[in-house]
């Protein structure tokens, strides 16, 4: 587009009452081969933004319009000519240009994206330290130890047996996630480039939604002003942020993208009516909508649950399509089409690769048939001009029966069906599947601000009004929008691992608030509540570029910016400190990962039990076997609050090599006959009250605050003696370990004939009453026998 083009589309965006004279400039341009200011119908001001613009150019004495073709293609709304011949030879192919952004546009979505990245990547340095890519949080390890086993295996990017070949965890939880980060892995040289893709990943992923969001909420409202606001809001949404930060590689931030890009779709469909059906536009995005749910469905085994929101957007807008005498069927025809090729996609993806469960697979197929079972009932409603509340019961009526008929139909793909949702919304364990609003009455006011920030204060009143005029005016790229973040609002409220779902429509939300606020304070313009507020006299619409307004308007509204995203760049940091991996934690990992490979132990003679969620990326440091936590979730708490180590040790040597304690912020001291107090506290020594040491536990390094320790499982050896009948004997040697020194001490009593017995974790010259006796290395390690003389 020529740059007179973008200057007259500026001018008439900005004062659209200047099409008129605009169009007589032109007229009068046609007729004369030059022509003075006198002649034109412009006052001095509107004629010299012209010549500002390049619009008008002086010749000599005289003026012409620069670009008359342009101008005339501006006020028209047509794309510009490429050459004389109007002739008609059938369909064109979509333009490929550019989008018409101004400089100021660029600019101010540049800077918006640049605050996105911010807010992911200062913490580099807790996540590349050295040679090691520390993934924050524990699932990470997961994907990482899946997309490297994959990489190791491929001959090359196009190994694509490789998709056929997943392992089933993988293939029936996140298949596209983990073969795309394969894909990529190999692409960027193979296994060792993992965790810099993983690492990089969520960021991009934060970049793509922030995007979409800009562009749904230009599309939906006509302001480029929320569009912008909106990616500064989506920044620093606390729990979309730090899951999409970098090195937070779970299937979280690969889901996103698929939803971002299905509500877009369903924006662009929005006013679809029976001329659209006919243009290439309308198709493009049926495509893109089709991609993006059978994306969702193949990215985790829980995207059935995402894209219900569609479903329940298609019955609310039916009943505005019966309000406005308006064609469902028709409307809907799109959104159909649509999800018959995710419908292929999907069932393409579960027979060629095994990819999925049919649960999973088919969820796009029985949403098809529920959003064409809406589409009918909707348009007899309509045509027996019966109220749109009769829709809305048939739909809950029609909703219960489909559930009915599952059950009865195929009972046990509805058995399925209703364990995963029970799990995924009612299961209780980690802080992820608590309610937003959880912790009392301090939860339903605090829980949101710390989830989302100050954009849910700015969010929830738009919330009611943009849906109330969106149904009862029949605003449907709204709908769109506020059914969508009502969804997962809901959701949000089971479990508020959701609100990352709810994040971008949220950021829309509290975009347009903003900008509602801005103008109540007199600093800007008001904002337009729907794109076609932006139409111009001719009927075409078109998105005002930005203006620059003036310093004191700026400072004001960086001000005002500032507050309403402090709370939630606050919260954004702390999540981003919860989820990293500590000093202490990696430096535990790798000295551990140092002394294993010294003694040639393999897994799982090094497997490393330790609280669940760090339990993988300590195990990936150190044997790379990083699948699972569920062994340290059911041992590891057990482990510590036990006070019979010997019993604990038959359990675990098989399995376990090394067991790390931490520092834990418990209501009261620990009692002193735990593990967790006998190791953390005492290195495995006997303590107060009777409570025991243990034999079988060698403590082998300190964390220098001494908030990690760790300890290996030793079969120990046995010192043997004999004393005075029920004599205790204390058992007691100096150790210096990595990180600390301490004395060890047992107490062994001697029995009725005087003999004693007791097992020690450490090689070296040990006290027993007033004797020595020494042990060696291999006696510690094979469990040997040893005699007091």
């Amino acid at each position: 587009m020529s740059s007179v083009r973008e200057a007259t589309d500026d001018l008439l965006a900005e004062k659209p009452d200047l099409e008129s004279d605009l169009r007589e400039v032109l007229a009068i341009d046609e007729r004369a081969d030059g022509w003075t200011f006198d002649e034109v119908p412009l006052d001095s001001g509107s004629f010299g933004e012209l010549v500002s613009r390049d619009i008008v150019a002086k010749d000599g004495g005289e003026y012409e319009v620069a670009d008359p073709s342009a101008v005339r293609a501006s006020l028209d709304g047509e794309a510009e000519a490429t050459t004389d011949d109007d002739s008609d030879s059938g369909p064109t192919l979509p333009s490929l240009s550019l989008p018409d952004v101004s400089r100021t546009d660029a600019g101010g979505l540049g800077a918006a994206l640049a605050f996105v990245v911010v807010m992911r990547t200062y913490i580099f340095p807790s996540v590349f330290r050295g040679e090691y890519v520390v993934l924050p949080s524990n699932d990470p390890y997961y994907y990482r130890y899946w997309v490297e086993q994959l990489a190791v295996n491929a001959t090359g990017v196009f190994d694509l047996s490789v998709l056929s070949g997943l392992p089933g965890p993988v293939a029936k939880g996140e298949p596209l996630m983990v073969a795309t980060l394969w894909w990529l892995t190999n692409l960027f040289g193979g296994a060792d480039a993992a965790g810099w893709v993983l690492a990089w990943y969520p960021v991009v992923s934060a970049l793509v939604v922030s995007l979409l969001v800009y562009v749904m909420a230009v599309r939906v409202t006509g302001d480029r002003r929320v569009g912008l606001t909106s990616v500064v809001f989506l920044a620093v949404v606390p729990a979309f942020a730090f899951r999409t930060g970098l090195g937070f590689a779970d299937h979280h931030a690969f889901d996103y993208p698929w939803l971002a890009l299905t509500a877009l779709s369903l924006v662009a469909l929005a006013d679809v009516d029976r001329e659209d059906l006919r243009t290439t536009r309308t198709w493009f995005a049926v495509g893109a909508l089709g991609l993006a749910v059978a994306g969702q469905v193949m990215a985790w085994n829980a995207g059935p649950l995402l894209i219900g929101a569609l479903g329940v957007y298609v019955a609310v807008r039916a009943a505005t399509d019966v309000r406005a005498d308006r064609s469902s069927l028709v409307s809907n025809v799109p959104i159909l089409a649509g999800l018959a090729l995710a419908s292929v996609l999907a069932h393409l993806a579960h027979t060629g690769f095994g990819w999925h469960t049919d649960v999973v697979t088919y969820s796009p197929a029985l949403l098809l048939f529920g959003v064409l079972g809406v589409s009918l009932v909707s348009e007899a409603v309509r045509r027996v001009e019966m109220p749109a509340f009769v829709l809305g019961g048939a739909e809950v009526a029609g909703a219960l029966v489909g559930i009915v008929t599952l059950q009865t139909v195929l009972p046990s793909y509805g058995a399925r069906l209703n364990q995963r949702l029970g799990t995924l919304l009612f299961n209780s364990g980690p802080a992820e599947t608590k309610s937003l609003f959880a912790g009392g009455p301090s939860g339903v006011v605090l829980g949101p601000i710390f989830g989302t920030g100050f954009a849910w204060l700015l969010a929830l009143p738009m919330f009611v009004l943009a849906s109330w005029r969106a149904y009862h005016r029949d605003h449907r790229a709204w709908l769109v929008v506020c059914t969508y973040g009502w969804y997962f609002l809901v959701l949000a409220t089971f479990q508020r691992r959701f609100v990352g779902e709810l994040a971008p429509f949220l950021a829309v939300l509290a975009g347009y608030g903003f900008v509602v606020v801005s103008a109540k304070l007199d600093i800007t313009a008001p904002p337009t509540f729907d794109r076609e507020e932006t139409s111009r006299p001719s009927g075409k619409s078109r998105v005002p570029s930005l203006t620059m307004p003036d310093k004191g308007a700026i400072t004001a509204l960086v001000i005002l910016l500032l507050f309403v995203s402090s709370a939630g760049a606050v919260q954004t940091a702390v999540r981003h400190e919860q989820v990293k991996i500590a000093n202490d934690k990696f430096e535990t990992a790798t000295w551990i990962d140092a002394y294993a490979e010294d003694r040639g132990m393999e897994y799982p003679q090094n497997y490393v039990l330790s609280k669940w969620g760090r339990n993988r990326m300590y195990n990936y440091f150190v044997s790379g076997e990083s699948k699972g936590y569920r062994f340290a979730e059911k041992h590891y708490e057990k482990f510590l609050r036990s006070p019979k180590p010997a019993e604990d040790y038959r359990q675990l040597h098989s399995k376990v090599g090394f067991v790390v304690t931490k520092n834990l912020d418990l209501p009261r001291k620990a009692p002193p006959k735990t593990n967790y107090a006998r190791f953390h506290k005492r290195f495995g020594s006997a303590g107060p009250n009777g409570a025991s040491g243990a034999g079988h536990y060698r403590a082998v390094y300190a964390s220098p605050d001494g908030s990690a320790k760790v300890f290996e499982l030793v079969p120990g050896a046995n010192i043997t003696g004999t004393a005075s009948a029920n004599q205790t004997l204390t058992v007691s040697k100096s150790v210096e370990i990595e990180g600390a020194s301490f004395d060890y001490r047992r107490a062994v009593e001697a029995g009725p004939n005087g003999n004693f017995s007791v097992t020690v974790p450490y090689p070296g010259t040990y006290s027993v009453g007033s004797r020595t006796v020494n042990v060696t290395e291999s006696q510690v390690e094979n469990g040997g026998n040893v005699t007091v003389g």
